[in-house]
């Protein structure tokens, strides 16, 4: 059975509240960006049925289940779940925002954490503005060389729109996991401009060396 969401919107602007946690070592969900998940476990099939029940958001996080710590998640909302003819279910989900887990509610049927919303306090008008143009300019370049829509990403007119697209960019274009979650957890906007920065580099450089191959 396919089930196609309508259009639905959380409200982001909740600064902390309680929610499901799922808990996935291989998976790390950027706020604005959409990844697949897939529902086995028992407990978070569970979970799902009352997911889609209510508001169709729960929270993923990449790090080990442990009731003694915070730890940064992102909250997500399922857009939509395709029924396995195992049991299993396929989802879609996309991240609205970053948060930590602030306090383990219960662990039965499946986890829930009380969460509050993780902000970026950097000041835009305290950014470095050369380094700011420099990535508006690399990723126009990367556009160009690869023939990529990069460039609709290409938002630095405030600390929010960096921040979401070095987070597009990283989630299109980088495989390692553990690179991802570092930068998940990265709240610095210029070391996040500098870490995007080395990856076009990278991208490029790639690049560059297919088309003397061709």
């Amino acid at each position: 059975m396919y089930v196609d969401l309508i259009e639905y919107r959380n409200n982001i602007q909740i600064e902390e509240g309680a929610s499901a946690v799922m808990f996935v070592s291989n998976a790390v969900l950027f706020p604005g960006c959409r990844i697949p998940i897939r529902i086995f476990e028992s407990r978070y099939r569970i979970m799902l049925k009352d997911v889609l029940s209510g508001d169709r958001t729960f929270i993923l996080s990449f790090h080990p289940e442990d009731p003694n710590r915070r730890m940064t998640a992102s909250l997500g909302l399922i857009r939509s779940c395709v029924d396995q003819t195992d049991g299993t279910s396929i989802l879609m989900i996309e991240g609205l925002k970053r948060v930590v887990l602030d306090q383990q509610i219960s662990d039965e049927p499946y986890p829930t954490w009380k969460y509050k919303t993780l902000h970026n306090t950097d000041l835009y008008e305290n950014l470095d503005r050369p380094l700011v143009e420099n990535l508006r300019n690399k990723i126009q370049e990367l556009n160009k060389q690869v023939g990529s829509d990069f460039e609709l990403y290409c938002s630095t007119s405030s600390v929010v729109e960096i921040m979401s697209t070095c987070d597009h960019l990283i989630e299109m274009t980088v495989e390692s996991i553990g690179f991802k979650k570092e930068f998940f957890d990265c709240l610095n906007t210029e070391r996040k401009i500098k870490q995007t920065l080395g990856v076009i580099e990278t991208l490029m450089e790639t690049s560059l060396k297919h088309d003397k191959r061709d």
